[in-house]
């Protein structure tokens, strides 16, 4: 069993090299959209020079307005363009899901693992917080939306650095001797709950995002002021688990607090699955297009 220093001291270096790694970049056009979203007298002008200064997201946000996915009659040049054809919250998302996605491209599968599989499966929270929000509350749910898209970014640090420990978790989550969150408090101390908390901290993202991704598999232990996009996500999440919606490592549901957050929200759990199937297949029909 690793100590309580130990297990400090090694949480707090995984934190600093992701911080101080590319993955910075991602916190900071994922914080410049959320403050763009947030303010009632942003413009289209305010999204297109936030994705223009970062030449690789232009370049493949550009990439996919010409797709056939969009079905745009006419070729389109420039961020500006595809905005105006494709709509603000389009590009916004879409940029998001580029920006984010760049770091999950790996297809190597180990243990029953890969970098593609979670993406699917945080891409799949997303939606499913997304829809939830619009179906049900009649809201954008754009916090709850990029939260989907990062709450397994802990993940992703571990396994990058610090890979030996991370396979040494994911072979006791393939053996079926624990859920993934178990391995990694018994290996490491802490979870990737844990590392995502202080990561969109120290990219000073909003508050409610930083409650959602460190209550992902908590919810009800989260600060009432962020319980309805907690409670979101960590529905999203069960939904996409036990769907089996990309990686979810051994499935272990927490039906108590799914059950406790739909009647705190007044949430039909039928309602929802319909909202979870509609998502497996939009996500298919995706990996089908190659998008």
């Amino acid at each position: 069993m690793i100590s309580r220093k130990e297990s400090k001291r090694k949480l707090d270096s995984l934190v600093k090299q992701a911080a101080n790694s590319e993955l910075a970049s991602i916190g900071s056009v994922v914080y410049r959209i959320m403050e763009i979203t947030k303010d009632p007298n942003s413009t289209a002008t305010d999204l297109k020079e936030t994705i223009e200064v970062d030449p690789p997201l232009s370049a493949k946000l550009l990439r996919r307005a010409n797709s056939a996915q969009y079905g745009i009659q006419r070729d389109v040049t420039s961020i500006q363009e595809a905005i105006v054809y494709m709509g603000f919250n389009a590009v916004k998302e879409l940029a998001l899901n580029l920006k984010v996605g760049d770091i999950f491209k790996d297809v190597t599968v180990v243990n029953g693992y890969s970098k593609k599989e979670l993406w699917k499966h945080s891409l799949g929270v997303a939606m499913c917080a997304k829809y939830i929000y619009r179906r049900e509350f009649s809201e954008k749910g754009d916090t709850v939306y990029s939260a989907g898209l990062l709450h397994d970014i802990g993940i992703i640090v571990e396994d990058q650095y610090d890979h030996e420990t991370f396979m040494d978790i994911t072979s006791k989550v393939a053996n079926g001797e624990s859920s993934f969150d178990e391995a990694e408090k018994l290996v490491q101390g802490f979870d990737h709950c844990r590392i995502a908390r202080d990561l969109t901290r120290q990219w000073q993202l909003p508050p409610e995002l930083v409650a959602c991704v460190t209550y992902h598999h908590q919810p009800l232990r989260v600060d009432p002021i962020y319980a309805k996009e907690a409670y979101t996500l960590f529905i999203s999440d069960y939904l996409c688990s036990k769907f089996k919606i990309g990686y979810v490592g051994k499935v272990c549901l927490d039906d108590d607090s799914f059950n406790k957050c739909c009647i705190l929200m007044k949430l039909d759990p039928l309602c929802l699955e319909i909202i979870a199937e509609d998502v497996s297949e939009e996500l298919a029909k995706m990996e089908e297009e190659e998008l």
